[in-house]
């Protein structure tokens, strides 16, 4: 009876109905929005490896507070011999590989193509099975090639598409700076990240090569990695890094660390608290959307309640008891409030597919946004939550009736 009493009123419904649909849209939008996004940014982080400790200069999660900032300056950066170091102490059962690394802006040249400020990363052997280094053509560094640091190079799919076009670009040779590299293979393709950290537009080289033409001490970002083996607890392996780290820099006790200990759980955990804190601004901004769409609704049911008066009493006079008339009512405010909340989610799937279109020509698969089933199910819920709100009032109002009055109505 509830269904056909919406049929019978398609338009009126309908507009009914808007406010409701304008309310979901806000929020499921926004939710979907920020879950996409959370989603993507710590995808984009922990694939440095969510079992993977980082000793760099720079902690991630202590940064201000009472500490001096000029002490986090003075921190000496993390060097090759401290990973060897830690390499050659750490248990194997505890630590499967430990690596080094560092990066630095260079002029990248072949085939009469210049590419400047092109991010040259230099990477130990270990590296490479850490961070899942993948080629889609060619090969990876050979151990032998890493420990004498042969001039070879390992390109990103952008940078290789830049300097050889579509041409094949493993075994020519490009210009790193003032070296000439031989290229021996190009990472698979992994998209435009929205962190900057794709490996499309990085060159690797190996780290001994690298330490010929730069210097690591010249790179706030240079860090030990040290990956711990499947079961290891990460805070227990970091706390015997740390022991390691301070024997190291000879380090006194109870006298301050000046290296930093991070995990990627530290920036994800970050990440998470911060968009929790924007979906419930979300949550408020499309809940006034909501109330006005309520409003509307209960207008609606009560004007249906006084066009149904008559008919009511009928039901009554038939032996309808209270809760089956309130019920008829409640039911028609939550279906309404529920077809304006699949309208506003239809919507907002119509919007993100608009946007992914877009997103694919500027970020290829590196960022897409999607309307999860969790998402969905809030926008239902709320929608249900606020029909029974919108449709409490009219639909008590219907039940208390008097069945003889009602049937004299006109």
């Amino acid at each position: 009876m509830s269904v056909s009493a919406i049929r019978q009123n398609k338009l009126r419904s309908l507009l009914s109905v808007l406010g409701i649909t304008i309310g979901i849209y806000c929020i499921v939008a926004v939710y979907a929005l920020v879950h996409s996004l959370e989603i993507n940014i710590n995808q984009q982080f922990t694939k440095y490896g969510t079992n993977v400790l980082f000793v760099q200069k720079w902690p991630w999660d202590e940064f201000g507070g009472n500490y001096p900032w000029w002490k986090y300056l003075s921190r000496p950066v993390s060097a090759p011999q401290e990973a060897q170091f830690l390499e050659s102490k750490l248990s194997k059962e505890r630590a499967a590989n430990v690596a080094y690394n560092f990066d630095r802006e260079e002029k990248v040249s072949a085939s009469g193509v210049t590419l400047d400020g092109t991010r040259v990363v230099c990477i130990s052997h270990g590296f490479m099975a850490i961070q899942d280094l993948s080629v889609e053509d060619g090969r990876l560094f050979t151990l032998e090639e890493s420990n004498t640091g042969q001039p070879v190079a390992i390109l990103g799919s952008t940078i290789a598409q830049q300097l050889f076009g579509g041409g094949r670009g493993v075994g020519s040779t490009i210009r790193i700076g003032n070296r000439v590299c031989r290229v021996i293979g190009i990472c698979a393709t992994e998209g435009t990240s929205i962190i900057n950290n794709s490996r499309d537009e990085r060159v690797f080289v190996p780290l001994k090569l690298g330490l010929g033409m730069y210097s690591y001490r010249e790179n706030d970002n240079a860090q030990v990695m040290i990956q711990a083996n499947a079961g290891v607890n990460l805070d227990d392996l970091a706390v015997d890094v740390t022991q390691l780290m301070r024997q190291y820099r000879k380090l006194k006790p109870g006298k301050d660390p000046n290296f930093a200990v991070n995990k990627m759980t530290m920036i994800t955990d970050a990440v998470s608290e911060l968009f929790k804190q924007i979906k419930n601004i979300g949550f408020v901004i499309g809940g006034f959307a909501m109330i006005v769409g309520c409003f509307g609704v209960a207008n609606i049911m009560f004007v249906s309640v006084k066009e149904r008066t008559k008919e009511i009493g009928i039901q009554k006079a038939l032996g309808a008891p209270h809760v089956f008339i309130q019920f008829q009512f409640l039911l028609e405010a939550i279906w309404l409030c529920i077809i304006g909340g699949i309208i506003g989610m239809f919507l907002v799937w119509l919007t993100f597919l608009g946007l992914n279109a877009a997103l694919q020509q500027t970020m290829g698969e590196g960022f897409a946004l999607v309307l999860s089933a969790s998402d969905a199910q809030l926008g239902v819920w709320v929608s249900a939550l606020v029909g029974v709100v919108a449709g409490f009032i009219p639909a008590t109002q219907a039940a208390r009736l008097n069945p003889v009055e009602a049937m004299r109505a006109k």
